[in-house]
């Protein structure tokens, strides 16, 4: 069994310390271990550490805040093979690192799977920094190995600014999804949602009044098996307004049941081993996202 990794790149001040606050405020389902290059820069409330010792922290709702230190790799088998393992890791990359290094790396660990790369960037700052000399390499290395871009700080945009942003890091990253945040607050499931050990569903996805303005879920179940290869073209031609997926599904001419995870334009399916009784798809993406009904049609 392999343990999810997703990677939250962006530059300095793009918002990832608040993001990771946020997160761990939240009653997350999977037991999490989070990867941060100093974590005495998370904002942890002290009645929620159950117990701190060297590098790491360990958190009353079952989370794990450690430090990354000189070798990632070891830190990431250290985790997974200890004695209560996570079932979801997420780590922080370093403001000024390409996160695409960190995913190849754990997409080759023989007990990581890659969830996915989300990069969060200043609605303000992002096209100004990007043109400065020094940084602005960084900035489109960290977008182009994006699956998922965080646009930050969108509140402090009027509308012709947000677009106008948006079509930049469009341009910049084609192969991400776009999704709109404040103060680094999404969903837990926008992070976590297509792991293995997550519990992605429509009611955890649309849980928080503070989300159902800027994100919207769709779940629903299937009752026959599905064509593989429509099944794949549906996936790929999902519009960008779905940030990510999971669902069980049979297909016809392939038994048993299969996993199918998206986040951003990355696809893939594979055994469903130990999965519920249930078929069912389950999707979250922007307002924009088709409603049950559509999505039904595009099947």
């Amino acid at each position: 069994m392999t343990v999810p990794v997703t990677i939250i790149g962006g530059f300095l001040g793009a918002g990832k310390t608040t993001l990771l606050n946020a997160l761990l405020a939240q009653d997350i389902g999977p037991r999490l271990a989070v990867v941060v290059n100093d974590f005495g820069d998370l904002a942890v409330d002290g009645d929620l550490v159950s117990a701190h010792g060297g590098d790491t922290v360990t958190l009353a709702n079952g989370c794990i805040c450690c430090s990354m230190g000189e070798d990632l790799l070891l830190t990431l088998t250290r985790l997974v093979r200890g004695d209560n393992p996570p079932e979801h890791i997420l780590i922080e990359a370093s403001g000024v690192a390409d996160p695409q290094p960190i995913a190849d790396m754990a997409a080759r660990h023989p007990e990581l799977e890659l969830d996915g790369v989300l990069v969060l960037a200043d609605g303000e700052l992002v096209e100004e920094t990007a043109a400065d000399q020094h940084a602005g390499e960084t900035i489109r290395q960290q977008l182009a190995a994006a699956d998922l871009v965080i646009l930050n700080k969108c509140d402090l945009l009027d509308d012709y600014d947000r677009n106008e942003v948006h079509q930049w890091l469009a341009a910049q990253a084609p192969g991400a999804a776009i999704a709109e945040a404040r103060r680094g607050d999404v969903p837990a499931a926008l992070l976590l949602g297509a792991g293995k050990g997550s519990t992605m569903s429509a009611t955890t996805v649309a849980h928080g009044h503070s989300h159902e303005d800027t994100f919207r879920a769709v779940s629903f179940a299937l009752s026959v098996p599905l064509d593989k290869e429509a099944f794949l073209l549906f996936a790929a031609g999902l519009p960008r307004s779905v940030l990510r997926a999971k669902g069980i599904i049979r297909l016809c001419d392939h038994p048993g049941r299969w996993l199918f995870q998206l986040v951003g334009r990355r696809h893939e399916l594979t055994p469903a081993d130990g999965a519920g009784s249930d078929d069912r798809l389950v999707f979250l993406g922007t307002p924009e996202m088709p409603d049950e009904a559509a999505l039904r049609d595009l099947l």
